[in-house]
């Protein structure tokens, strides 16, 4: 499983960020081709937030 990790800031106060994550189905390879695209569409919901990064990763299994 891969995490697609966003950042993203508000456009009215740019220092204001934070980090979403985004649900990714595909391998590492597809999300670094594809992961743009989906932070695009997650973040076309979002008028007042602007995407500062993304990041694709390895999703961290937790023991819960």
């Amino acid at each position: 499983m891969i995490a697609l990790t966003l950042l993203v800031c508000l456009n009215s106060s740019p220092r204001d960020c934070h980090q979403e994550n985004v649900a990714f189905d595909g391998s590492i390879m597809q999300c670094a081709m594809f992961g743009q695209a989906a932070a695009a569409e997650h973040m076309q919901a979002r008028p007042k937030w602007h995407l500062a990064r993304y990041r694709c990763s390895p999703r961290r299994l937790t023991n819960a």
